[in-house]
């Protein structure tokens, strides 16, 4: 019995997906297997196409965290780099589907991802109401590469467009994408229209968002009790008094004279809302298909006083595709993303540090209602700020456009096509201020004549009021990208052959005369083979160009090449009742990238101007106050590419309809890295601009990445459960360094995230404290003692060795849900483990002098240590990086839960609605670290930067 397929076409921006939709069961003499993980397909349709045939072998495993409705089916990915069939792929591919990743409060992509994708470890760098979270992405220890339907512009995405995200990762598929990434790729699929009939889609979330871990401030009486324990630990004496510590210890402190501020609770709610809608429409004909989709968000900050945070932005994105004649279709998208954010002038993060830096006994906020205070030695009042600081506004406009052809020579050669496209993107922003200077004073007790004290106030800033507004910056930015791929896919019997010849020109022009357009050229040649359905051929040549490099190495070729076996197709497992689906993939490749810098190292460069020590008078300290030119670069023609050669090997299996497993494993030789190499040379030949840039670093990158679900149901209720693991470790195998006699000290063969200090021996005791070795500074009883590694009685720089390292070897996640009669519930976990954090460079545990201080300074720190001895003047010894400091970093962080409850049909056919959905939702639920007071994550939230925030929505969403 022949398989028919009905062809559906999603066709997206710069890119198309084409798929293939099972029409009956297999066929006789096959064992039935539609528990076969795969993509689930959502509405689509065919714009013309007879029924194809589809092998076995096609329908290979896809990886699918979708828990609910996934089949088997085959899957064909049309990309910039060409068109693949993701079953003969000899990579890993692994989907999220988008119903699974809204399970998230809110709108954003990279908050979604978290935990989900086995390998790839995102981290939030910035908290701040009306940032894009300033992700990072790490996938198999290095930076994958993202499309957004095609285009290359990071996880900038509404997360409620999203129909799909698939990672793609092995050497094969690195190797299409050239010059633009070398570790993975992440493509995200937006939703789009169909021609059955046209949906809309309507959502509606309110969000309350609270501070998770902030960071335990001292009141007055705490403060002062810690800075006498420090003076007294030096011999100074208490510098306040019995009588003033009674004093804000039973609450009768003058405010004015004795003040006992509660910084965070003067300026920072609990809380502070947040609202997310979104409308989309999706439809179409026989000939054009059309979607479109508006998002809007807006968020306040948790200033309590003053002006708040507040901003908006909307998120829009239209496609159509329309057929103009059997030959020739055309396509073209535009997204758009504006924003505008208020704030006062003094930023977000500011206002968090000097909160946590000023003691609550620095000075009161204010003298009667308006004279602000500071102090001589803490000069920065909040409260002045937020209410008279100004106030500043942040504009930014972010856009892509593109339009395309696609032609289908299937009359005249079956099989071949070829799509085209332009792609542009443009970014501006810019910011409106007027930046008030508030008026301050410091408070001083006079003495008259008589011998009678009274209060005057001293002038520290004058007060200025702008009256109109001022641009304070301004950012553009602009980049092209052309592209084509003439394609064959054709079936021979039970085989089947495909074929691409892409091109890709991406052209980024700068406005900088320092840094040059970024221009890169990529050809892909490319062909896979199928083989009785089991035995898939994978091979790509890859061309890459660079502006970066000159002569013949300008353009560089990279081969790779990939095999699989689907073991679960041969004859000795086709009648399995344990083993659904098993296939074994292999691939190895080089991939050549540019170096990171964004100027041209193959040429001599000079920088000059006015003071920049290019004269000099033979004077010491005399400046030279002329203008001169000096050499700033030493070019290096011969400068090459940075080069990746990479192993991977993997298998995917599913067992008993229920149990899938996907496992990889990764080996990469990272080659020529460039460096200047300075420590390699004499300090007599100068400054390092002298030398030129080099390819000299080597590395290695090697580990591995599963993942495991289970899903089963029991009548009316589903239920799943599943975990991700990565590990990943970097290794120096060549590296630019002083050849140390202690052999200890070298770096080669050691962990690329090493960290080098001392081997620490506890505290000086009184018993002790009489051996104690020439270190650094005076040492004391309470002070850290130091290991002396090479034996001659010093402790110094040559005593340091490898005490820990400082990226997490290990992330994970982990999911579990359940659903039975439109009720669902789905929780997802993420953690890291397998790392060191250092507290010593981390203010809020490194306590000295007569500055802040903070809670922990009267616990011990988290790793179990005793703090060392308290010092008012700067300790030269306790805070060298030590393993006396370091703390695992390991954390596991419960990142997203949803209750959601979805209508039955009975209760809404008659209102003309297809599905009703209401749901709560929360994110960073609950934390678990050793670290109590700061997020593992970002230790900096909360102390120096807005806090980590706990989110709660609660909506609903109509299809109709």
């Amino acid at each position: 019995m022949r398989l028919n397929f009905t062809q559906i076409s999603i066709c997206i921006s710069a890119i198309c997906f084409s798929m293939f939709m099972q029409g009956n069961t297999y066929g006789q003499g096959k064992k039935n297997k539609e528990n076969v993980p795969g993509i689930a397909l959502a509405s689509s349709h065919a714009y013309s196409g007879d029924p194809v045939h589809v092998p076995a072998a096609d329908r290979a495993q896809v990886q699918d965290s979708s828990r609910f409705g996934g089949t088997g089916g085959d899957r064909v990915l049309k990309t910039p780099f060409g068109t693949f069939n993701l079953s003969q792929t000899t990579g890993s591919v692994f989907r999220v589907s988008g119903d699974e990743l809204r399970k998230t409060p809110g709108n954003n992509l990279s908050e979604a991802l978290r935990g989900r994708v086995p390998g790839l470890r995102i981290t939030r760098g910035t908290n701040t109401p009306g940032s894009d979270g300033g992700y990072s992405y790490i996938l198999n220890g290095g930076t994958p590469f993202i499309l957004i339907d095609g285009q290359p512009r990071g996880l900038q995405v509404d997360l409620r467009e999203v129909k799909e995200v698939l990672v793609l990762s092995d050497a094969t598929f690195n190797s299409l994408m050239g010059i633009l990434g070398d570790n993975g790729l992440i493509y995200v699929v937006t939703k789009s229209g169909n021609t059955e009939k046209a949906v809309v889609e309507v959502n509606y979330q309110h969000g309350v968002n609270q501070p998770t871990r902030l960071p335990e401030l001292l009141n007055a009486y705490e403060y002062a009790t810690v800075i006498n324990r420090a003076a007294s630990n030096d011999g100074f004496g208490n510098i306040y008094s019995q009588e003033e510590l009674d004093a804000w210890r039973n609450g009768a402190a003058d405010p004015v004279l004795l003040p006992d501020v509660d910084h965070m609770d003067e300026f920072v709610k609990s809380s502070t809302p947040s609202n997310f809608a979104s409308l989309g429409v999706f439809g179409g004909t026989d000939n054009t298909v059309y979607s479109a989709f508006v998002g809007y968000s807006d968020w306040k900050g948790l200033e309590r006083v003053g002006r708040r945070i507040n901003g908006r932005d909307i998120t829009f994105r239209t496609k159509i595709r329309a057929r103009l004649s059997d030959l020739i279709s055309t396509h073209a998208s535009v997204y758009g993303q504006f924003g505008e954010n208020e704030r006062p002038v003094i930023g977000a993060d500011q206002m968090f540090q000097w909160i946590t830096t000023t003691p609550a006994n620095a000075f009161p906020l204010t003298f009667g209602d308006t004279t602000y205070i500071v102090n001589n030695q803490f000069k920065t009042n909040v409260l002045s700020e937020l209410k008279a600081g100004g106030i500043r506004t942040d504009y930014d406009a972010n856009m892509f456009f593109d339009f395309g052809f696609d032609f289908d020579f299937s009359e005249s050669v079956p099989g071949l096509n070829y799509q085209t496209y332009l792609l542009l993107r443009t970014f501006n922003s810019q910011s409106l201020q007027a930046n008030n200077t508030p008026g301050t004073y410091t408070l001083e007790t006079l003495t008259d004549q008589n011998g009678d004290d009274s209060l005057a106030l001293r002038v520290n800033t004058v007060e200025f009021r702008q009256l109109d507004v001022g641009r304070t910056s301004s950012g553009v930015a602009r980049n092209f990208t052309y592209g084509g791929n003439l394609s064959y896919s054709g079936s021979f019997g039970s085989d089947k052959l495909n074929i691409n010849l892409s091109h890709l020109l991406y052209y980024v022009p700068t406005r900088s005369s320092s840094q040059p357009d970024v221009r890169n050229l990529t050809f892909n040649l490319n062909a896979s083979y199928a083989y009785r359905d089991k035995y898939i051929l994978f091979a790509n040549l890859n061309s890459s160009s660079s502006s970066k490099f000159i002569g013949d190495n300008r353009t560089r070729m990279f081969p790779s090449f990939g095999v699989a076996w689907v073991a679960s197709e041969e004859s000795f497992l086709e009648d399995s009742k344990v083993i659904d689906f098993l296939k074994f993939r292999g691939s190895f490749g080089q991939i050549g990238t540019e170096y990171t810098a964004s100027t041209f190292l193959y040429l001599d460069t000079w920088a000059g101007g006015r003071n920049n020590s290019t004269l000099y008078t033979g004077i010491a300290d005399t400046r030279q106050n002329e203008f001169g030119f000096r050499v700033s670069q030493i070019g290096n023609p011969d400068i090459d590419w940075v080069t990746y050669d990479q192993l991977f090997a993997g298998m995917d299996v599913r067992l008993l309809g229920r149990l899938s497993l996907a496992l990889n494993y990764f080996n990469i030789s990272i080659n020529d890295q460039v460096i200047q190499a300075g420590t390699l040379f004499s300090d007599a030949l100068g400054n390092d601009a002298y030398l030129p840039f080099i390819n000299y670093t080597k590395r290695k990158s090697e580990g591995l990445n599963a993942a495991l679900t289970y899903d089963a149901q029991r009548g009316d209720l589903k239920y799943y459960a599943g975990i991700n693991v990565g590990y990943n470790k970097k290794t120096l195998k060549k590296v630019a360094e002083v050849q140390h006699p202690d052999t200890y000290r070298l770096t080669v063969g050691r962990p690329d995230d090493m960290i080098m200090g001392f081997e620490s021996d506890g505290l000086f005791t009184a018993e002790n404290i009489a051996d104690a070795l020439p270190q650094f500074g005076d040492v004391q009883v309470g002070d850290i003692r130091y290991v002396d590694q090479n034996g001659d009685n010093v402790i110094d720089v040559r005593d340091q060795v490898e005490i820990g390292n400082n990226s997490p070897r290990v992330n994970y996640g982990i999911s579990l849900g359940a659903s039975y009669r439109g009720f669902n519930l789905d929780v997802v976990g993420s953690g890291t483990a397998g790392y060191d954090i250092d507290l010593s460079d981390i203010s809020y545990y490194r306590h000295s002098g007569l500055g802040t201080y903070y809670g922990s300074v009267n616990k011990d720190l988290p790793n179990g240590n005793a703090n060392p001895r308290l010092s008012a003047t700067v300790n030269d010894n306790n805070f060298r990086t030590s393993d006396y400091w370091l703390v695992k970093g390991n954390y596991f962080r419960i990142s997203f839960a949803e209750l959601g409850y979805s209508l039955p049909g009975s209760l809404i056919s008659g209102i003309r609605v297809d599905n009703v959905k209401v749901f709560l939702r929360g994110s960073n639920l609950a934390l678990f670290s050793k670290m109590k007071g700061l997020d593992p994550e970002d230790t900096r939230s909360g102390l120096f930067e807005y806090p980590m925030m706990r989110n709660f929505t609660l909506g609903a969403s109509i299809s109709f």
